[in-house]
């Protein structure tokens, strides 16, 4: 299985594609949408991107992907400016099986508010 990777959409707004994995939940009461429906922007969740790094946290503090990631200066700078990660995961295991998991309707996505962060410093503590 493939780890996630950095995309950019058509109009250039910062996508997670991550094949679904047992640690990487995406149930719809936690504000995933399903097939057709876009995400709306969920607050209780947050992403922070330090140029190597991506913490994605659920809305109880969790990371729900905290890893890795190779993104192109482009993709850090799309997320600068609209501050907003758009995260699809589904039924996939690897970039060829994205488009008939997104054609037969098996893909979730969820919209977070992401920032930039300095590797060198730890991130500001969740606010209560």
């Amino acid at each position: 299985m493939w780890e996630p990777w950095a995309e950019l959409m058509a109009d250039h707004r910062p996508v997670l594609v991550a094949p679904a994995a047992p640690g990487r939940p995406a149930p719809a009461g936690d504000g995933w949408s399903g097939p057709g429906a876009p995400p709306e922007l969920r607050r209780d969740w947050s992403a922070a991107f330090d140029g190597t790094r991506l913490v994605v946290t659920r809305p109880d503090g969790q990371p729900w992907y905290d890893g890795p990631l190779t993104a192109a200066r482009e993709w850090a700078r799309a997320l600068r400016a609209h501050g907003t990660l758009v995260i699809v995961t589904g039924p996939f295991t690897a970039p060829a099986d994205l488009r008939p998991a997104a054609a037969g309707g098996r893909l979730s996505t969820l919209a977070v508010p992401a920032r930039l962060v300095d590797a060198h410093r730890p991130p500001p503590a969740a606010a209560d």
